[in-house]
């Protein structure tokens, strides 16, 4: 089959602008998104990449990137968006587990690959000659390869909160399945408008965002670097209809001294993805008169579950209910659907979900049973079939022989008006194994916030799922996917716990 929808599209569209970069001062049209692709195809035959050979990008959000995924497709490659956030030793496991045979880069990054994949670092994409390339003014045209559905498409790795990235495999069908989920969802069409501001390495900002913006026909507005105050200034600019962003990004956007409540009136969706909702976010749309319906979905499977518009009104904390073309179970330990209420492990099918992970067979295994992914999420539905995230497996705390859902905790902490944000996590404990605490940013100063929060805490959660330590952050550290970065946060946890024990013990 003919996977080159770019050219389908620059066939049948008008003449307008497809992606516009106003850092650059650039836009391109459909039919030169098309002509870029087909140049740069021919690129990479002279440089003799063959179908299913691994080629990678590591830049910041670009049209290069495009470029690259609709040249893969023409020729049969396998596209690898490399997160450029990333520390060297996980970008050192994801060129080495890839076997990337070429990769584009941005100059600014460069320094980050040097030393690590020196013998495939192949041309900047700010360049010149990168420029003389797709110059969509020199069009050959190429002829794409057929490609079957089961064949691998692109390759995109995981953040590595828990260990090494794992390289999340996309055949075509799973490609071009979760923007049609996307776009029906969405009832998106050639009129919608958006600013990309999150990174295009990430399935969010690139698989839900603006792989179904442009198989519609839509226009995106490039953020090249996401900057809160920056992003209103685009909006005032451009006004669009439609954005998805990470909760920490509407966050940022919410916060920047430029912003007003009048920003938004032209913009019919907000939705959020990619990590946990942010109550104070929420609340504040919703003082504003706006609704930020909760998407949700994983690299695995890109788009699973919306809550709608109506729905996120009578029922905020839900995810809603699956998108069409996907199945959801919440299973317990033996596989068996759970009852209405009770919690259980959140499992996805559907043609959008990875057919698993590149070069590991046995962690592939153990993801699927039944032919359903394995989110990892503990979920649990009500009687209307509405699903809500409970909290992740890996991340349940257990302490003195006790569960605690962390996200049960952060829920009753953040309706304190000295929190701003707060994540709740475990750190070692000698006596309990595992004791909970939480990382806050605070709305004001308070010397006495500790005692207060405490006093807050006892009146709504049971004893053994009070946080027994807090930490004081000024800002909530991010990982390389702009979720709270929870490997970080843990370190400090048990390093101001031994501190103190220490002094503890000195006292004694």
């Amino acid at each position: 089959m003919n996977y080159d929808w770019i050219k389908t599209r620059a066939d049948y569209d008008e003449v307008k602008p497809a992606v516009i970069d106003p850092m650059k001062g650039t836009e391109w049209s459909f039919q030169e998104l098309n002509a870029r692709a087909d140049n740069l195809a021919h690129h990479l035959k002279d440089q003799g990449v063959q179908r299913g050979d691994v080629v990678g990008i590591f830049a910041p959000n670009d049209v290069a990137i495009l470029d690259l995924l609709f040249a893969s497709i023409k020729t049969g490659a396998v596209y690898l968006p490399i997160n450029w956030r990333l520390k060297s030793r996980e970008i050192e496991s994801v060129i080495e587990d890839s076997k990337v045979k070429l990769i584009f880069y941005a100059q600014k990054h460069l320094s980050s690959l040097q030393g690590i994949a020196d013998d495939v670092l192949h041309m900047d994409v700010d360049s010149t000659q990168y420029d003389a390339i797709v110059n969509p003014s020199n069009h050959k045209p190429f002829k794409a390869v057929d490609m079957n559905g089961d064949d691998l498409a692109a390759l995109m790795y995981t953040s590595g909160t828990t260990g090494l990235p794992k390289g999340v495999m996309f055949s075509y069908d799973s490609l071009v399945n979760n923007p049609m989920n996307t776009l029906l969802t969405y009832k998106v069409n050639s009129d919608f408008t958006t600013i990309l501001s999150t990174p295009m390495f990430h399935v969010l900002g690139f698989n839900d965002l603006t792989l179904p913006l442009l198989m519609a026909g839509g226009t995106i507005i490039i953020q090249r670097y996401f900057n809160g105050e920056t992003l209103n200034d685009l909006v005032a600019q451009y006004k669009p209809n439609y954005m998805i962003m990470i909760p920490t990004m509407y966050y940022a956007m919410l916060v920047a001294d430029n912003f007003k409540p009048d920003l938004l009136q032209d913009i019919d969706y907000l939705i959020q993805g990619g990590s946990a909702p942010l109550p104070s976010v929420q609340k504040k749309f919703m003082d504003m008169g706006y609704n930020l319906i909760t998407g949700y979905g994983l690299t695995e499977a890109p788009l699973v579950m919306v809550n709608t518009p109506e729905n996120s009104k009578k029922k905020p904390g839900s995810i809603g209910k699956p998108v069409m073309f996907v199945d959801v179970r919440v299973l317990n330990e033996s596989y068996e659907d759970v009852e209405v209420g009770e919690i259980g492990e959140l499992a996805v099918r559907g043609k959008n979900v990875t057919p698993g992970y590149w070069n590991k067979p046995k962690e592939t295994a153990e993801v699927f049973s039944d032919g359903y992914f394995l989110t990892g999420d503990l979920a649990r539905v009500d009687e209307d079939g509405d699903v809500y995230i409970v909290d992740r497996k890996k991340e349940l705390i257990i302490t003195g022989g006790e569960n605690v859902l962390p996200s049960e905790v952060e829920t009753a902490l953040a309706e304190h008006p000295l929190v701003a944000q707060c994540v709740v996590l475990s750190y070692d404990s000698p006596k309990y194994g595992e004791s909970v605490s939480a990382a806050v940013v605070l709305t004001q100063e308070d010397p006495d916030y500790e005692e207060k929060l405490d006093s807050f805490m006892r009146e709504k959660v049971a004893g053994y799922k009070i946080p027994r330590m807090y930490l004081k952050v000024t800002h909530m550290p991010l990982n390389s996917t702009s979720k709270p970065d929870k490997l970080l946060l843990q370190e400090f946890m048990n390093k101001k716990a031994r501190d103190e024990h220490q002094q503890q013990d000195e006292l004694a």
